[in-house]
């Protein structure tokens, strides 16, 4: 009798506390992250090559005053040397190699659980495409494109209406970084005499090779998301204890 009522006090005690851990995960506060502008020429986008026709995205941050962390040359394409590798750049440069380090913000809307960012090679250049990955069939992005090709690290020329912005969390600027896209600032595109804006989906006739997420697919070259197009839906998201208090 006395064991019976020892366990259904207990039962009654863990029902009331929740066992003391789901409650601390549901306590977890949603937030939203914004952002806040920044200099452009503080920052650069490079295409550094590896292996056979494949690339990883770089995003560099010059710290203002500091040692210089890269040198453009030439034109189409700007080849870019890493100067940040020739001494020890911490407070001097910012360097972001995935997607931790950087995402699209579309129309103030934080995408970077929705898009991932690859480079393609196509048509004699390297392109900066986002991609679905909750979407597949969705129309990928077009961000920019290194306007030609070499053996070394390329400048990514971002598209009309895209510019680099800052992740913040309650005020505080973070080390994030925004492919970030506004359309009410973009500018006015030519029609393409079919009868439908610039902006809509422009279709490649050649499948592109060279990246895993562009092999045997027709890219979409378009500036946005588009109109009336399926979008991922809005949503807030947990800032990590990283996010919380540090800035990576």
């Amino acid at each position: 009798m006395w064991k019976n009522s020892l366990v259904r006090g207990l039962a009654v005690f863990l029902l009331a506390t929740g066992s003391g851990v789901v409650p601390f995960e549901k306590a977890a506060t949603a937030v939203t992250f914004q952002e806040t502008e920044v200099k452009q020429e503080d920052f650069i986008a490079v295409a550094q090559p590896f292996g056979e026709n494949r690339y990883n995205l770089l995003v560099i941050e010059q710290i203002p005053n500091k040692n210089r962390c890269w040198r453009e040359v030439g034109e189409n394409p700007v080849t870019v040397d890493l100067l940040l590798l020739n001494f020890d750049f911490t407070g001097h440069c910012r360097r972001s190699t995935d997607a931790n380090g950087y995402s699209i913000r579309y129309d103030g809307q934080d995408y970077g659980l929705d898009y991932i960012l690859a480079l393609v090679e196509r048509d004699g250049e390297v392109v900066l495409m986002g991609y679905n990955r909750r979407n597949p069939s969705a129309p990928p992005i077009m961000v920019g494109s290194t306007r030609g090709i070499s053996n070394g690290p390329m400048k990514i020329f971002l598209n009309p209406g895209w510019r680099f912005t800052k992740r913040t969390y309650e005020g505080k600027v973070l080390g994030h970084v925004y492919f970030s896209f506004d359309s009410s600032k973009a500018p006015v595109m030519e029609n393409n005499g079919t009868g439908t804006e610039a902006n809509s989906p422009k279709v490649t006739d050649t499948p592109q090779g060279g990246n895993e997420s562009g092999k045997g697919e027709v890219l979409r070259e378009i500036v946005a998301p588009p109109a009336g197009g399926e979008k991922p839906q809005k949503r807030n998201r947990k800032a990590s204890r990283f996010e919380r208090f540090s800035e990576y």
